[in-house]
């Protein structure tokens, strides 16, 4: 029986050791569409219609503006704390899963209010479209208030990366191939987990150091809260979101952590040796950091601030 080789092994080993560590959560957010296309027939430019394409807004509402950025704030929140997958699916970390779960469904309860207040507003804002849509308006784009409450759906689920045991039965070797084909996601998975990781404590850390520097007064820079708390929760999770067991990355977070130990914004804030000795800190994790981080296009970590 010939050898496996090397390289096989490390990328089973690796994808099968990722898939025990976390499980996968696809989130499905629905919501009622709010644009149609509108004829070129209807409209008059003195232009060749073929090349243009237009579309007319149905309502113009407020709550559904606000859903559709509630839908935004479920997919940072989990684009920030769980791992990069695939598309819709997220990697959750074991360690995470209760507090993931937790909140998910607490989104689930706001956005059913929000909803509601849509559905209220249904109605009139149907009759403004009509109002202001004058020859536009089709009222077939208007369905009735039972069907739209349908369209909204927040539904989340867990789902196993694997291949079917059915598979075996029929063909062992295609069994065999389609288990490392899985093992090879896997393991690209784990990859680009430990860059996206790198990548978040970089940019963090890149903000805390540059935000701790002197101004070109000689005034010290103003920094907000969320300098030192993003930081902090990032630190604080770590643990759990380190499926790839990113030895270096560890070390750097041990540092890190020991480094702002009792450390609040106001201490910063007040206490200019501190804050030289943070910023000083700062700048030397962001070069070894930078040594670290693979300079290719990719996902990356939002935060929003300036």
């Amino acid at each position: 029986m010939a050898a496996m080789p090397m390289a096989l092994i490390e990328v089973r080993n690796m994808g099968q050791d990722l898939a025990q560590k976390t499980v996968c959560v696809k989130v499905r957010l629905g919501r009622l569409g709010n644009t149609r296309k509108v004829s070129n027939s209807q409209v008059e430019v003195d232009t060749d219609k073929s090349l243009i394409r237009v579309s007319k807004h149905l309502l113009d509402s407020q709550e559904l503006r606000v859903i559709a950025n509630f839908d935004g704030e479920v997919r940072r929140y989990l684009y920030d704390t769980c791992l990069p997958f695939d598309a819709g699916i997220h990697l959750c970390p074991l360690g995470l899963l209760e507090q993931i779960e937790g909140k998910l469904r607490e989104f689930g309860t706001r956005r059913q209010e929000l909803v509601k207040a849509f559905l209220a507003a249904y109605p009139t804002l149907c009759q403004e479209a009509a109002k202001r849509l004058r020859s536009l308006y089709n009222p077939a784009d208007y369905p009735p208030l039972e069907y739209v409450e349908q369209q909204f759906t927040f539904i989340w689920q867990y789902i196993s990366f694997g291949v079917p045991d059915q598979l075996r039965e029929i063909s062992t070797k295609i069994w065999q191939e389609e288990r490392e084909k899985a093992a090879q996601v896997m393991a690209e998975a784990g990859l680009e987990i430990q860059q996206v990781l790198r990548t978040a404590m970089g940019e963090l850390v890149k903000h805390m150091r540059d935000r701790l520097k002197d101004g070109p007064d000689g005034k010290p820079l103003r920094f907000k809260e969320t300098t030192v708390s993003n930081l902090v929760d990032f630190l604080g999770t770590f643990n759990f979101r380190n499926v790839t067991d990113d030895a270096e990355l560890k070390s750097l977070v041990d540092r890190a952590r020991t480094m702002l130990a009792g450390v609040s914004a106001d201490a910063l804030r007040t206490a200019g040796d501190l804050r030289a000795k943070v910023q000083q800190g700062m700048a030397d994790l962001a070069a070894e950091l930078d040594t670290m981080i693979v300079k290719t296009p990719g996902r990356k970590f939002r935060f929003n601030e300036d």
